[in-house]
């Protein structure tokens, strides 16, 4: 997390520098015009991409000290056994699901991006109604 911040403290600050190298050295010379709109235009990137390290660096405490405050608080065993028992049920019926495909693969055709297709809806079909199940009954 803070190699990012450093990362992009130091590209912006980089850019600034040659602007301003780029505007100080070319502003001398008279018929070159070109160099220093150039660097005028990279200190402006510069600018801009320092203003967005230090707001995104501020959003990104913040975040974290709403994340630690989030995470303090007591954690519920029952949600974990409920995605324990839930992840089991569907487990199960997946296993079944795929018997059930080969078994009828014998005499159907079914493409494998069907078959696919239809064992990741099926699972998460009973993934969802086994947590709901649980959680009621639980």
């Amino acid at each position: 997390m803070k190699n990012r911040f450093t990362e992009l403290y130091l590209c912006s600050l980089a850019i600034l520098t040659m602007g301003v190298f780029e505007t100080i050295f070319n502003y001398t010379k008279v018929n070159t015009t070109e160099g220093f709109y150039f660097g005028i235009i990279k200190l402006f990137v510069g600018t801009i991409s320092l203003v967005f390290a230090i707001t995104y660096h501020i959003k990104c405490k913040k975040n974290r000290k709403q994340l630690e405050r989030e995470l303090s608080k007591e954690y519920d065993e029952r949600d974990d056994l409920i995605d324990g028992k839930a992840s089991h049920f569907t487990m199960s019926t997946l296993m079944i699901m795929i018997f059930l495909m080969m078994f009828l693969s014998r005499w159907i055709s079914i493409p494998t991006d069907m078959a696919l297709f239809i064992i990741i809806i099926f699972c998460m079909i009973t993934q969802g109604l086994a947590k709901k199940y649980y959680s009621h009954f639980l």
